[in-house]
């Protein structure tokens, strides 16, 4: 089972959400996590040893420049990143609008997450 975990920020809520991931891993022998998580950040999610690929995001700094060429590579190369892979859930487990907007447009697989309905 692969699955994408969108916890961007801050520090203390990406550490807290790791043992998340080792209940998972004793619930379903053999998951695999892929990590969304902001740039400064994306060391935590690697400690994991159920964390295949972290997945780096630059929001902060890219709203400085959001439409330079070298901010839209960036972008481009996280969208690909994210599409890369085909998953069998997407937890967004931040709950905001920038982690909604990161997941339902550009992943692919079963999204869970806040339902603001």
């Amino acid at each position: 089972m692969r699955v994408l975990i969108v916890k961007t920020s801050s520090m203390g809520d990406v550490l807290h959400t790791l043992p998340a991931l080792s209940d998972a891993a004793l619930a379903f022998p053999g998951i695999r996590f892929d990590w969304v998580v902001e740039e400064g950040f994306a060391q935590i999610p690697s400690w994991h040893e159920s964390v295949d690929r972290v997945i780096p995001v630059a929001i902060r700094r890219w709203r400085k420049a959001w439409f330079s060429a070298p901010i839209k590579a960036e972008r481009k190369a996280f969208r690909e990143a994210v599409r890369a892979e085909k998953y069998d859930a997407i937890i967004d487990a931040q709950g905001l609008v920038k982690s909604a907007a990161l997941v339902t447009r550009l992943a692919r697989g079963v999204k869970h997450g806040m339902d603001w309905q």
